[in-house]
């Protein structure tokens, strides 16, 4: 299906953002996908483009073959994978940071001693302490609810700040083999 069928039938007349999910480096086809959001975007069928999961390399390649850097890189990142060498190249180059499975898909993140400590302290829900920390890197966070409830919980961190300190903690928090499920974007393959 093209982009004009998918707008057709969503009814709409573009879409604010089209992301390439994964740069499945073993196809090498990721930089023909880009510049074909680079054409749908100049035609006004999309205000802005981006990836998902792509290494620096990766968007190195994007720019050079295309002369066009993604707006957005959506990456796993949360208080075990931080990502900070991945987020700093990001800012070098004017890319947002956006983190996919903020809290960890909510598995042992939101029992950590430390994040609990932390919470605690600001009267606050592990799970607001981890948003605050990925708002205050800079990422854009996507956390994944159904429940209104949580969806209220999570939007309600622009009323405390976490110190430099705490910051660090929850950084210090991460693991070389942090990420959820091995899926490393410098050879994983999803169709």
């Amino acid at each position: 299906m093209t982009i004009q069928e998918s707008l057709y039938r969503a009814n709409l007349d573009y879409y604010d953002l089209y992301l390439i999910h994964w740069p499945n480096p073993k196809q090498g086809t990721y930089v023909e996908a880009w510049q074909a959001l680079i054409d749908a975007k100049r035609q006004g069928l999309i205000r802005s483009i981006g990836v998902c999961n792509f290494l620096p390399e990766h968007l190195e390649r994007l720019e050079k073959e295309t002369g066009v850097k993604p707006s957005i890189n959506q990456i796993e990142l949360h208080p075990f994978f931080n990502q900070a060498e991945q987020r700093k190249w990001h800012e070098e180059n004017d890319i947002t940071t956006q983190s996919w499975s903020p809290l960890a898909r909510a598995t042992e993140v939101l029992h950590h001693d430390t994040l609990q400590t932390i919470a605690h302290h600001h009267n606050k829900s592990v799970s607001q302490v981890i948003l605050r920390w990925h708002y205050q890197l800079g990422s854009v966070s996507i956390p994944k609810s159904s429940s209104p409830e949580r969806q209220r919980e999570n939007s309600s961190i622009f009323d405390f700040s976490l110190d430099e300190s705490e910051m660090n903690m929850i950084s210090g928090l991460t693991r070389t083999d942090g990420r959820l499920k091995n899926q490393d974007p410098a050879e994983y393959e999803e169709y």
